[in-house]
This record gives C-alpha cells, sequence and structure tokens, in this order.
C-alpha cells in the first residue's frame, strides 16, 4: 500500500439494496447487516460502496432500512450504479404494478446493473417475478409455471429439493447446521480463450468468482435452495406503462457461472427432510449486457448465501460454539469466509457501469504506481522516452506492476480492465479485433469453443500483452507525475488517462508485434525443418 496522502479519491460504487417483508438490515437472522459490513470494506483503495437500503414495507423490520415503505417509481434511480433485491414475499402478494417495472426497465436499459436473489419456491416472487432478465435467469414461481411459461421454482421438500447441507460436527443433518464453519462447494465454469490447446490454456473463473487468492469454490450451505437458469426464448419483449423493453437485445444470452452439487443421503441422516437424490443445479448468473449497451445482472439461488445467519451464527443455539458464532468458529471456516465476501464485493465490481469500471481502473493503475515495489524499480532515465522502452523493460515492470495490482484487484478484472482501457485508449477497434485472443469471457459464436483451434503462438499472447501493457501504462503515468506531490494528487482526479498512456501503448503494441512476428516466423522455420527432416527420412 503506497502512501495514503498521494493516493486520489475512490471512485463511488452507488448501490441502492432494496428487500420487502420479514428480512431486514439489522443483526436478525434474515438480516442483510453483515452483508453491508462487508461492502463497506472495499477490495482496495481504488473503490468504495456506498449503500442504500430501502424497505418495500412500513413494518418493524422496515425501521431498518434508510428508505422505508420504498417503491422505484417515486425515487431517482439514476443516481445509482445498481440496484440489489432480496426477495422474500411470495405469493399472493401482488407482483410490482407497471409503472415500477418501467423505472426499473428504463434504469436496466441505461446501463444500470441489477442483483436479485428468492430462495426455494416463490420465495421472491413479487419483488422479482416479473422483471425482465431478472424473471428468466432465476426460477422464481411455484407451484405452477410463470404467465410467461417461466419454469417452475424447487420445492421446499421431497429427495428432489435442491439441498446443498453440509453435514456438520454433530450427527445427522438439521437446519441449523447451515450456520456452522462448513460451506458448500461449487463448481464454477471456467473459461479460456479460443486460442489455448485444451492441454496447455490458462483458465479463468468468471470474474463473479475470481478473487485475490484464486477461483472462489464456496458458498453458504443451506437445505432447500431456488435454482439459475438460462431461458430457451431469448426473444421476448415486455412493454410496461407504455415503454418497451427487448429482453436480450440481440439475443445475447445469460449464463450460469456455477453450480451447486446435491449429494445423495438416505432418510436416515435427515430425519426432518428425509431422503435426498444426487444432482446438481445452478448456483449463480450472469447476462453481460455491456456486450449490448444495457446493464448487466447477476443472480443467485439463494439469500442464504447472503444473510446473517449463513455467516455468523445462529444466535439461538448458543449452546453450540460453532453454530452461534458461523464461519468465524474455525481456521477453516474463516478462510471460506474470505473467498464469500470476496464474491460479494465482486458482485459490487461486475455490476457497475462502464464509466464507473473505467474511473476504478486509473484508480487502481494509480495507487500501483506509487506501490514501493514499482516505484523503487522503475528507471528515471527512461520516463519521459517510451521510444527507448525495450519489451524486456515492459515485462519487467509489467510483472511488478500485476503482482502488486492482483493483491487487491481480481485477475479477470486487471485482464479486461488493461483491455478495455489499456488496449482499447489507443483504439477501440484494435481492442476488438485482439479481443478473440486476449479475453476469455468476449460472447462467442455457438460453433466456437475454447480449444478448437489451438495456436501455440496466440496462446502466449493473454500474459505478454498484459504485463507489456501494464508496464507501458506505469511507465507513462510515473512519467506524467515523476513526484508525489500533492498538485499531482490533485490533476491526477481530471486528466485525460487515454491520452496521457497512447504514446507507451503504442510503444507496447509495437513492441509486442515484433516480438510475436519473429517468434511465429521461428517456429514456421522450425515447422519447415522438421517436414524436411520428415521428408528425407522415407
Amino acid at each position: 500500500m503506497p502512501n495514503t496522502s498521494v493516493l486520489a479519491e475512490p471512485a463511488a460504487v452507488k448501490i441502492l439494496m432494496v428487500t420487502d417483508s420479514t428480512a431486514s438490515f439489522d443483526r436478525a437472522d434474515f438480516g442483510l447487516a453483515t452483508l453491508v459490513d462487508v461492502l463497506e470494506a472495499p477490495p482496495g483503495p481504488w473503490v468504495r460502496f456506498e449503500v442504500t437500503k430501502a424497505h418495500r414495507e412500513a413494518n418493524l423490520p422496515a425501521l431498518t432500512a434508510d428508505l422505508p415503505a420504498f417503491r422505484f417509481d417515486e425515487h431517482d434511480l439514476a443516481q445509482y450504479d445498481q440496484i440489489w433485491l432480496f426477495g422474500v414475499a411470495r405469493a399472493p402478494r401482488p407482483p410490482l404494478d407497471q409503472t415500477e417495472l418501467r423505472a426499473l426497465a428504463e434504469f436496466m436499459d441505461g446501463g444500470g446493473g441489477v442483483f436479485a436473489t428468492g430462495d426455494h419456491e416463490d420465495l421472491g416472487v413479487s419483488l422479482c417475478g416479473d422483471l425482465p432478465r431478472v424473471r428468466s435467469m432465476r426460477r422464481w414461481h411455484w407451484p405452477e409455471p410463470g404467465p410467461n411459461g417461466e419454469p417452475v421454482a424447487p420445492s421446499i421438500d421431497g429427495p428432489d429439493r435442491n439441498d446443498t447441507l453440509s453435514e456438520g460436527h454433530d450427527p445427522l443433518f438439521q437446519l441449523n447446521d447451515q450456520s456452522d464453519d462448513i460451506p458448500q462447494v461449487i463448481t464454477p465454469r471456467m473459461y479460456a480463450t479460443s486460442d489455448s490447446p485444451k492441454w496447455a490454456h490458462q483458465a479463468y473463473p468468471h470474474p463473479l468468482l475470481c478473487g485475490p487468492r484464486g477461483t472462489i469454490r464456496v458458498l453458504p450451505d443451506h437445505p432447500h435452495e431456488g435454482e439459475c437458469y438460462v431461458p430457451d426464448d431469448l426473444t421476448r419483449s415486455f412493454t410496461f406503462d407504455g415503454y418497451e423493453m427487448t429482453e436480450y437485445p440481440a439475443g445475447l444470452a445469460p449464463e450460469v457461472v456455477a453450480w451447486s452439487t446435491i449429494n445423495a443421503r438416505a432418510a436416515a441422516l435427515d430425519p426432518r427432510k428425509g431422503r435426498l437424490d444426487a444432482s446438481t443445479f445452478g448456483a449463480i448468473g450472469a447476462y453481460d449486457g455491456h456486450q449490448v449497451g444495457v446493464g448487466r445482472v447477476s443472480v443467485d439461488a439463494t439469500w442464504h448465501h447472503f444473510f446473517n445467519v449463513n455467516l455468523v451464527g445462529d444466535p439461538t443455539v448458543p449452546e453450540d460454539p460453532v453454530k452461534s458464532v458461523g464461519f468465524a468458529a474455525s481456521a477453516s471456516g474463516r478462510a471460506a469466509y474470505e473467498e464469500i465476501k470476496a464474491y460479494y464485493r465482486n458482485i459490487a465490481v461486475w455490476l457497475a457501469r462502464p464509466a464507473t469500471q473505467e474511473a476504478m481502473w486509473w484508480r487502481a493503475v494509480w495507487a500501483t504506481r506509487w506501490h514501493h515495489q514499482v516505484a523503487m524499480d522503475l528507471r528515471p532515465a527512461l520516463m519521459g522516452a517510451p521510444e527507448r522502452l525495450d519489451l524486456a523493460e515492459l515485462l519487467r515492470i509489467g510483472t511488478d506492476v500485476r503482482q502488486v495490482l492482483t493483491a487487491t484487484v481480481t485477475k479477470a478484472d486487471t485482464l479486461q480492465w488493461a483491455g478495455r482501457y489499456g488496449v482499447g485508449a489507443v483504439d477501440a477497434g484494435l481492442w476488438e479485433t485482439v479481443r478473440p485472443h486476449l479475453d476469455p469471457w468476449r460472447p462467442r459464436a455457438g460453433d466456437e469453443e475454447a480449444g478448437h483451434l489451438p495456436n501455440l503462438v496466440l496462446s502466449l499472447l493473454p500474459e505478454l500483452v498484459l504485463d507489456a501493457v501494464l508496464g507501458a501504462v506505469v511507465y507513462a503515468v510515473a512519467s506524467a507525475f515523476p513526484e508525489p506531490t500533492p498538485d499531482a494528487r490533485d490533476r491526477a482526479g481530471a486528466v485525460d488517462w487515454a491520452a496521457t498512456v497512447r504514446p507507451h501503448l503504442d510503444r507496447a503494441l509495437d513492441v509486442v508485434a515484433e516480438q510475436v512476428q519473429r517468434t511465429d516466423a521461428r517456429l514456421r522455420s522450425l515447422g519447415d525443418t522438421l517436414a524436411t527432416a520428415r521428408r528425407s527420412g522415407d
């Protein structure tokens, strides 16, 4: 961490968090206070999360909110980057009316992000069940399909329930095992560029599950969760109070980015819930609306991945030293909780509007420029002279920068931001051209799969380009701001970063291109030599 006096004001990510029914924002079992606490401790000095708490009711739980008796059509939603929906109320509670749905639709089409979750059956359907994208990425309706053919949500009981409960420290399975220090293990979807050979490629999880210590593979457990899925019909449009919303512009589909596993068990092991059949189901879903000019959406199988009772223990079992304190009960539990907290923060970063993400990126670069590991390695003789930077020097500093950055910025965000705001700062069209070789999360054509056309040269590009771009960006910033003065800090808040770094990025891309061409030529020469030797041996 550099001297905090030189750090720029962090980018503000404004979150409107909304719940209803008996959920609250306090320390109650179905409260969200722990989640809010996590968001108030951001991942790094480049961002801060500002949470406004809203409650749909005028009841006692609503007293814990900043905005009780909340309506979406009576509030300026444009001031927020994202809206988080924790729906509890179920039928026959009526759904959102047309004017509220219009306000949300305009917010989403305007680039605002949305996170939504409920639980088993139709818990949450009142708040979330009619909202486009959200309504078709997660099952909200029970016991019958939804009005537009939405599939039925999983039941609270029966052998086909979505039960992820891990066996606790005491005999048998019981509900309060969800409050112990043992999480469920999830299976993240992994991504790679289409150039990568299947036997050599580096795979990444979705940015939602890319943690500072690696891939996030755990969530709190619960004996009856909901379910995320990918809809078959991507052609629907909806009209709310005169506003028409295309649900999936250009047919871009959402994805399930992680699955939960249900382990079979005999009825005798769970006297309360009975037999359980083995299966898997969607735990987390994501829609990257930024690809088509609208907001992103993330959904989760259950709010039990976020409520106090699943994180910090169940106060109704004080005689149990583990279940009364949750993940804090053990070193392994605390390690799992760190992964879970990283997931929460990733949601807030990933859902942010593109302009806010760009602000996060440049503030992260600014902080990294002043970190001692980087600042002490920069060579003053090379500052202000991008033409003197060779690939070796860019990679040397770029490696340092990546190590410092990824301590607080996930590897996924580092790769995407360096591409979008690094390469893209030189030429947005150039980024789109090279993106298939650098960005494993880009939307693919239906017949294109990672590993389909392996190319050893291109499979090396992500790390090579990333480190060269990072080295160039930090050299550019250091050249423009050689000393940590108050004036430098103040000017950094208003500088045109794209113009500032462009000469250095031009140089980085030139030397990378030269290296790729040389490598490709050498491999072709080697191939010709091998082919000639093979023919001469026939």
